[in-house]
């Protein structure tokens, strides 16, 4: 009987598509639900969100698009003019994708099959000025994590309980220094890759949140 319950519940996850799109080779913020059997489609920049169409029947949506054009850092730290239309491109692609997975609500429903949805970025750059105010804001800290990262959550879904109220002793305040070996990868979209992966503890709670 255990066992019948255990392949339904495999079974049903399998028919559960999550679209997660800008995924790095990582695909961190996913992971719990392809551990858990969801049909999980990576749209990495090898295909680009740009050029995607989103089947029917979509469970849940998680988009990182790139953060760079919006962080608050990038006047101090990089050469390069930044470029607010073109960090956008991303995002806009990404809500389309997000929208078109809701279209074909059926007349006698009175919610489109797309459970959940999300776009993440971090909390101090300067998405929040075309997206509002994020329903999400946290540091992997409240979940258990020892590190500090202000990441903003927008989109529709369900709170991810935070489990932490106080940070612990062992708090790393620069989640760069949480790996130094990252520092001396030379590849700069592997860097980018590897300081991008999302906490763990954090992800977990997410998926408990929105099965």
């Amino acid at each position: 009987m255990r066992s019948g319950a255990i392949t339904e519940v495999e079974q049903s996850n399998k028919e559960k598509i999550i679209l997660h799109l800008c995924a790095s080779e990582f695909g961190s913020d996913s992971k719990p639900y392809r551990d858990a059997g969801y049909d999980v489609r990576r749209i990495t920049k090898e295909i680009g969100v740009e050029n995607y169409h989103p089947p029917q029947n979509v469970y849940g949506i998680i988009a990182n698009p790139p953060c760079t054009m919006f962080s608050t850092m990038k006047m101090a730290t990089d050469k390069t003019k930044r470029d607010l239309r073109e960090g956008m491109r991303l995002v806009q692609e990404c809500l389309r994708i997000i929208w078109e997975a809701q279209y074909d609500t059926p007349l006698n429903s009175r919610t489109p099959h797309l459970k959940f949805w999300t776009i993440e970025n971090p909390a101090t750059g300067m998405l929040k000025h075309f997206l509002g105010t994020p329903p999400l804001i946290f540091q992997p800290w409240e979940y258990g994590d020892n590190y500090t990262k202000q990441t903003a959550l927008w989109g529709k879904f369900s709170l991810p309980q935070k489990s932490v109220t106080q940070p612990p002793s062992d708090l790393i305040r620069n989640p760069v220094k949480k790996d130094r070996t990252i520092a001396f990868i030379r590849d700069r979209q592997m860097r980018t890759d590897l300081r991008s992966i999302a906490s763990p503890y954090f992800t977990k709670a997410f998926f408990e949140a929105n099965q």
